[in-house]
């Protein structure tokens, strides 16, 4: 009796332990190291696991220190930035309260963000905003890894993100002080193709770079009879393609967004070299560009809210084509190769459709390992870790596991004997960027209003969308009903988008703006029901 009571003990601690032994090798050791990096980052699994490898293994043996790197990733960047949001203004309300013995009233909770506010004055706000930029306060993140410039403009702005930890030894600001070579033109330039590769102020400086453009599945289009491959963005209106197009919601998703609003610029320098006059271009390529983003969205299977299903989706076959990032497309199109080369997964870029973006990496406000943070900025900054990028899997000093397919944003890095290891050794983004200028003026001010629009236009109202166009398409386009779905001059034309939506979500009146997205939604469903009407008579 006793050894079967000693065996179930025995089995029962085993049962207990088993989670505790059974744990991977990294978490087990975790406990016993002392550093710890916290980054938070919207980058797939693929991009973390090699960077953790990496940056583990240079920190082991360049400075015989152990490392490890908890990553939180409480969704994509718009995700990231609500978090944010919330956790310091729980840091900073308890800061206040503090500092000064005062309620953390409405006027301070609004104004220590607010870029708008003068930190010198001597109201509530400014008082706010002063004690905020001058403090450590710090929400237990010490990086944000990966996402948009202006997602990282907007929290720079908001004083989130920092060029300088309170010690003025660490961050961006300091690196570039240790490296100035790597901030010049023959290294990381301060811009091209007119998108900034880092902040004026070095709260954030571009890690790798990006594109937007269309993968597509041959297999499909062969099924529906379109002959590839897919170029131009106008070739997604295709009715043809109805129910085969994969989005992204645009309000879950900067990189979509930004996809976007490559399209709507490529419409406003279409007008614009047709000898339009550039106040009238930017209106009419705005107008152009709505009507088709319209159709995009019409035939449009689902809108998700992950950027990376999209490819995985069309290389699955359950969607023929869609707006995608560059290097999803390429690191599925490499997945699904043949021994002989093809795949059924392609990616193409636009000619004079994409502009090429800096995805960036920064320094948190009041981040716990000030000094780690910036010794991980100086590894992804370093041509040692820019390798990462984009040598192939199993190359010396390159990934491990998974070929990432990204271009690495140092100029420096293009050389031949790079090339020999480079997953995609032919692709130059500096060569890439010369077919297309962005223009902030046209449409940076209207990032925010770009996403609002097409949720209530398209997202919020796709049931109803969809029912329009595929009565478009089985009446053959009738004249009346084509005219109805394409006006949007009154809804969400330049003079509005510019004028009092883009005013109204200035304000930050979220009660006003949630009313103007049932107003504007609802007068969409009305419009397509029109549309599904005409067309039935």
């Amino acid at each position: 009796m006793l050894v079967r009571i000693a065996s179930v003990l025995a089995l029962l601690g085993l049962t207990v332990a088993a989670p505790f032994w059974l744990r991977p090798e990294q978490e087990r050791l975790a406990n016993a190291k002392t550093e710890r990096l916290i980054v938070i980052s919207p980058h797939i699994e693929s991009i973390r696991t090699e960077f953790e490898t990496a940056f583990v293994r240079h920190m082991r043996e360049n400075f015989q220190r152990e490392v490890m790197i908890d990553w939180r990733q409480p969704g994509g960047t718009a995700e990231i930035a609500l978090f944010l949001k919330s956790e310091f203004a729980n840091a900073f309300g308890n800061h206040w309260k503090k500092e000064t013995g005062l309620p953390f009233d409405i006027d301070a909770r609004d104004g220590f963000t607010n870029p708008r506010v003068d930190p010198s004055g001597d109201d509530t706000a400014a008082r706010a905003r002063r004690l905020f930029l001058e403090s450590g306060v710090g929400v237990g993140i010490d990086l944000f890894f990966g996402g948009g410039a202006y997602d990282f403009d907007k929290q720079a702005a908001a004083g989130a993100l920092v060029a300088r930890d309170l010690s003025g030894k660490y961050g961006p600001g300091a690196l570039r002080e240790a490296h100035p070579d790597w901030f010049s033109d023959a290294a990381i330039p301060s811009g091209a193709s007119g998108e900034p590769f880092y902040d004026p102020d070095l709260r954030w400086v571009g890690a790798v770079l990006s594109a937007f453009g269309i993968c597509h599945n041959t297999d499909s289009l062969a099924r529906l009879g379109i002959e590839p491959p897919l170029e131009r963005w106008e070739q997604l209106t295709d009715p043809a393609f109805f129910g085969e197009v994969a989005m992204a919601d645009p309000s879950k998703s900067g990189s979509v967004t930004k996809a976007f609003e490559m399209i709507i610029q490529q419409q406003m320098r279409e007008a614009l070299d047709g000898g339009l006059p550039e106040e009238e271009a930017v209106a009419e390529g705005w107008d152009r560009a709505m009507r088709l983003l319209l159709k995009i969205s019409a035939n449009s299977r689902y809108f998700t809210d992950s950027a990376a299903k999209i490819p995985h989706d069309v290389a699955q076959g359950d969607a023929a084509a869609g707006l995608c990032i560059d290097f999803y497309g390429r690191a599925y199109t490499e997945l699904l190769q043949h021994p002989d080369g093809s795949s059924r997964l392609q990616f193409r870029m636009p000619p004079g459709g994409t502009s090429i973006g800096a995805d960036p990496i920064a320094l948190v406000r009041g981040a716990p390992n000030p000094e780690l943070a910036h010794r991980f900025i100086e590894f992804v900054l370093s041509l040692e870790g820019q390798r990462i990028w984009n040598y192939r899997a199993g190359e010396a000093g390159g990934p491990i596991r998974t070929a990432l397919r990204r271009p690495p944003i140092r100029r420096d890095f293009y050389t031949a004997e790079n090339r020999l290891h480079m997953a995609d050794p032919d692709v130059n983004p500096y060569e890439i960027a010369k077919g297309f200028v962005y223009e902030p003026k046209w449409t940076g001010a209207m990032f925010y209003s770009l996403r609002f629009i097409i949720r209530c236009a398209c997202v919020d109202t796709h049931p109803e969308q969809r029912e329009a166009w595929r009565a478009l398409i089985d009446a053959g386009f009738p004249p009346e009903a084509t005219a109805e779905f394409e006006d949007i001059h009154d809804l969400i034309g330049y003079a509005r988008a510019s004028g009092d939506i883009a005013s109204t979500l200035k304000e930050k009146d979220k009660i006003r703006e949630v009313e103007l997205a049932r107003d504007l939604a609802g007068a969409f469903r009305e419009k397509y029901r029109r549309v599904t009407s005409l067309c039935r008579r």
